[in-house]
């Protein structure tokens, strides 16, 4: 079996098959790579430098080989990938944490590149609503940046924009190499099966976490837990699950994906992440109205009434630790009166006080001058870790935060279409799925920064490209129905002129 899968049939004469080809090649390959590493270990004699050498040329010749296992390996890698402390030596003034999983992307990008070259079907842009989104939001980023570094800011530093400005790249090359390695409903199958044994084996490793930590954090979290990182992870898992649930064509495999989500949820909710609670609440709900399924609304609806009676004991105290009634401080002078109506007084935490505060440096930076108020100070100018909107506002400003509700509503779009054009369970599950997970993230990130945390951003990347997939293949679809159809009223119309008139024409009445 050629290693391509590609047909041979028109070779002419005196050329080599492809298949006689590719094991040359190949072994080849393997010879080099041995005796790069060989060289390398002699020269170098760091073991653990070698060993992530030989991987890496390893998954780079699997995915020339076979896209799909270079995207499987990719896949696995999202959640299960560890992380490496570098300081911020390199970074600048924010520590920088690295993942092999950073490395593989650029790998297998680039294999995936070689790979259809090769085919002769190297096309970067896929026909997507998200493209131009995406184009739009990353170039006034990088314009934000040009500016800060032009007007010489103190506070924004160039290294930390850079690793940040290179992690959100990182996303997008996510995405756009999904597109160009999927091809079909079954691959996007096949990915979606590995991607739940991943979401499984995660929400093992949390439930096997509770009480062994204060809060659940992913598996590989460098420098502690992040709870609202596996919580919006989380959300990503059982908005999808539900969403394919709710077009699943047979009670088993509902009944399968029922399972999933509720896995998932039992660690989501020891994660302690309020953010992620109401990001869950939004996502289940436009899953149940849009589906009309009464079952999603009527367990939300019990489940959010009976919450004070069922959830454990430390979500209740987080949820309630929210807001507070306390007793106003006491007067400065025995000559002053309590005011009427002031006995008590309504607080929130400290968390949640942050979340509010981090506005008043959008307030401040809207009256510092136009071009802080229209692009912002550059990527990581004023880091915020508590709220999406605020940091784009403090990084790109009024033009920024505009490109990157322009982003979000191309998502929201394309997936909608893919919802409604798809031909087959899996690919509007998906789409549904992801429709609600866009909005489930909108509202994550008001307490979060969702949309620039590696291990929620490459999960949902992969599987928006899943999605781009599923709405081009319903688009050749149709075209290939339209023009089937064209063709057969043709040839019709041919032979009713070949054969003519099978009964002689009624005479004209007077």
């Amino acid at each position: 079996m050629a290693f391509w899968q590609r047909s041979e049939r028109g070779i002419g004469r005196g050329e080599a098959a492809e298949s006689q080809l590719e094991a040359p090649i190949f072994a080849a390959f393997l010879l080099v790579c041995s005796l790069f590493i060989l060289v390398l270990q002699l020269y170098v004699g760091n073991q653990t430098i070698t060993m992530v050498v030989a991987l890496s040329m390893l998954v780079f010749g699997i995915t020339v080989a076979r896209v799909q296992f270079g995207v499987g390996i990719l896949v696995i890698s999202m959640l299960l990938s560890p992380e490496i402390e570098t300081g911020d030596e390199f970074s600048g003034e924010y520590m920088l944490n690295l993942r092999y999983d950073d490395i593989l992307i650029a790998i297998i990008f680039m294999g995936v590149m070689v790979r259809l070259s090769f085919e002769g079907r190297l096309k970067l842009w896929r026909p997507s609503p998200i493209n131009a989104g995406i184009v739009v939001y990353y170039s006034v980023c990088m314009f934000s940046n040009l500016l800060a570094l032009r007007n010489g800011i103190q506070a924004w530093d160039r290294r930390s924009a850079f690793f940040v400005s290179l992690k959100m790249l990182e996303f997008y090359m996510v995405y756009f190499l999904s597109v160009q390695a999927m091809r079909s409903t079954k691959e996007i199958r096949n990915q979606l099966i590995l991607f739940f044994i991943v979401a499984l084996i995660v929400s093992g490793y949390g439930i096997y976490s509770i009480g062994t930590t204060p809060r659940v954090g992913a598996p590989f979290d460098a420098g502690g837990t992040e709870p609202n990182t596996l919580g919006g992870y989380l959300v990503v898992v059982i908005c999808v699950a539900i969403g394919l649930y709710t077009q699943a064509p047979t009670r088993s495999l509902r009944l399968l994906l029922l399972g999933i989500g509720f896995l998932a949820l039992i660690p989501l909710l020891y994660t302690l992440s309020r953010a992620s609670y109401i990001a869950l609440i939004a996502g289940m709900a436009v899953l149940g109205i849009i589906s009309r399924r009464h079952e999603i609304l009527t367990v939300l609806i019990v489940g959010l009434l009976a919450s004070p009676f069922i959830m454990p004991k430390e979500v209740k105290d987080r949820v309630m630790v929210t807001v507070q009634t306390e007793a106003p401080p006491p007067t400065p002078s025995r000559w002053e009166r309590p005011t009427p109506g002031r006995e008590l007084r309504l607080t929130v935490d400290k968390s949640t006080e942050e979340r509010f505060l981090v506005w008043r440096k959008v307030r401040y930076l809207m009256g510092v001058g136009w071009s802080f108020a229209l692009f912002g100070g550059g990527v990581s100018w004023e880091t915020v870790m508590d709220s999406q909107y605020a940091r784009v506002f403090l990084e790109s400003g009024i033009v920024g935060f505009l490109a990157f509700a322009y982003l979000q509503l191309s998502l929201l779009r394309s997936t909608r279409q893919s919802y409604l054009w798809a031909t087959d369970w899996i690919g509007r599950g998906l789409s549904f799925g992801l429709f609600a997970t866009t909005i489930a993230l909108v509202m994550h990130g008001m307490g979060t920064i969702s949309f620039l945390i590696v291990r929620v951003m490459e999960p949902f990347w992969f599987l928006i490209a899943a999605t781009v997939i599923v709405r081009n293949l319903a688009i050749e679809e149709h075209w290939a129905r339209y023009y089937a159809r064209q063709r057969a009223e043709k040839q019709q119309r041919a032979q009713a002129q070949v054969s003519g008139p099978t009964t002689a024409p009624l005479p004209r009445s007077a």
